[in-house]
């Protein structure tokens, strides 16, 4: 008996020893997937740009989803502004206004048979809410403490205009690029972008080239953001999720509350929402995550680089802890939310009625279709009917073990530090750039301004703002993207 339990003991501890040397090995063998930046980009910005930015705050694009109720004399005094600032960018390039209120403009390549690159911004924006909890007016475009303040300093003028300062500055310089460049810019993006980014986009896959590379807003550089990562990482969108709303309607006996049936039609749509909380779908480890979760974990202190390294062993631990942050756990989860309700009439009537609307933005692994069929499945019997509403499936995903995804490292870690950790990872909404994602394997969002907790909530909030360095950097990134995009293989035909 004693020999027995001593070889069972001596057999737990080997297994115990071969399964700390399997994590050990594991962590150790990470290699960095970091690229060398090579000389940084620090090129001296126009000191006027920083008025040129505060100036096309000043114009109150503010978006409406009925394109006939569109100020559109905010949309022109705009583009008049930006003639004015940048002469020679519309001087030298081919301009072509699409559906009254987007631009595309075109810088033709030395040689034109190459595929093209496209930057990409909105110049629209989302409405305010109140004036009076600003510190500075919404459409002020004032300058003050290191910033830039007014709607449209983060989402997304700085993007619109930060391209036609780098390229105003390269014509300065002599630049022509061998490449064309596109940039378009739309009008429409907070009300889902098809009369100008799509437009934009029809034209340019027209063409019939394939672009080598298109770059959006979307992602950004954060500090803090996860634990065991003491330097700045800088995220790259290489896919969105998708998004369904759906309308659950509840039916049942109405009449006078004070006879009540056993069940209402309200209690039925609380059971059925009660039943969709409870049972939402599964967290996911793999795919876009998957992806992120390489990339940082080589950069990470000890603890945590064991931890990612070893995911076939800590996944549980990790989604746990991913669960417990709003913005980890969309990267990890299809997310639900109710957003609308609507039932009754009067305080002592039941109604026959109940109807909730439920938001999913969904991860690139599941499907509008798998989404429906969840739904159904957990509703079950309930008097509850099931109708759609808006959908958008996730994109594509984009590549990152190639050439293309490397030099966008590269570019950002030049304009910013070569300590910068920069990954790929999942925008849990929506750009403009989706209308691209079928037709080329690099379609990547970021622009290298930094994000805090605090400046997430100031997009479509009050005091909205960009700091005055982060907007320079935002002008280099361009400027080196061009240059650095001449680099890039020919191209393909449009579509995948």
């Amino acid at each position: 008996m004693y020999r027995m339990v001593r070889w069972g003991a001596l057999g737990i501890g080997g297994l115990l020893l071969l399964l700390v040397g399997v994590v050990l090995a594991r962590t150790l063998s990470l290699d960095s997937r970091q690229v060398a930046s090579g000389e940084p980009a620090l090129a001296a910005v126009d000191s006027g740009a920083v008025d040129r930015l505060a100036s096309a705050l000043r114009h109150p694009t503010v978006t409406q989803r009925d394109p006939s109720a569109l100020d559109s004399a905010a949309y022109r005094a705009l583009y008049a502004d930006l003639e004015r600032a940048f002469p020679e960018v519309h001087e030298t390039l081919d301009t072509t206004h699409v559906n009254g209120l987007s631009r595309l403009y075109t810088w033709s390549g030395t040689n034109p048979t190459r595929a093209p690159v496209v930057l990409m911004a909105h110049v629209d924006v989302v409405p305010i809410e109140s004036d009076s909890a600003w510190t500075h007016p919404p459409f002020g475009g004032t300058v003050a403490d290191g910033y830039v303040w007014g709607r449209g300093a983060l989402d997304d003028k700085s993007s619109a205009v930060g391209i036609l300062e780098a390229v105003s500055t390269l014509l300065a310089q002599g630049v022509r690029p061998d490449r064309p460049v596109h940039i378009a810019v739309g009008h429409d993006e907070e009300v889902g972008g098809r009369r100008g980014a799509k437009a934009l986009a029809d034209r340019i896959l027209d063409q019939g080239l394939a672009p080598a590379l298109v770059v959006d807003e979307g992602g950004a550089l954060t500090e803090g953001a996860l634990p065991g990562l003491d330097r700045p990482l800088a995220v790259v969108g290489i896919a969105e999720k998708g998004y369904l709303s759906v309308e659950l309607t509840a039916t049942g006996d109405g009449g006078h509350s004070s006879a009540p049936p056993t069940q209402t039609s309200i209690e039925s749509l609380n059971e059925a929402l009660g039943r969709l909380r409870a049972d939402p779908l599964p967290a996911r480890l793999d795919g876009v995550m998957g992806q992120t979760l390489d990339y940082v974990a080589p950069e990470m202190s000890l603890p945590m680089r064991t931890a990612l390294a070893n995911r076939w062993l800590t996944a549980w631990g990790l989604r746990w802890a991913l669960n417990q942050e709003a913005a980890t756990r969309a990267a990890i989860r299809t997310v639900q939310v109710p957003t609308r309700l609507d039932a009754g009439v009067k305080d002592n009537v039941i109604p026959t009625s109940a109807r909730a609307t439920i938001n999913y933005r969904i991860l690139p692994s599941h499907s509008i279709d798998r989404v429906r069929e969840h739904i159904q499945s957990a509703i079950g019997d309930l008097p509850v009917s099931v109708e759609a509403g808006q959908t958008s499936p996730p994109t594509a995903v984009s590549a990152t073990q190639d050439s293309t995804f490397r030099l966008l490292q590269r570019t950002i870690r030049q304009v910013t530090s070569d300590s910068v950790v920069v990954a790929p990872y999942l925008v849990p909404g929506a750009t403009d750039s989706r209308y691209y994602a079928d037709a080329t394997d690099h379609v990547y969002r970021h622009i290298p301004y930094t994000l805090t907790p605090d400046d997430r909530g100031r997009i479509h909030g009050v005091d909205e703002r960009i700091a005055v360095d982060d907007y320079k950097t935002v002008v280099r990134y361009y400027m080196r993207l061009i240059q650095n995009a001449e680099a890039l293989p020919g191209g393909q035909a449009a579509g995948r």
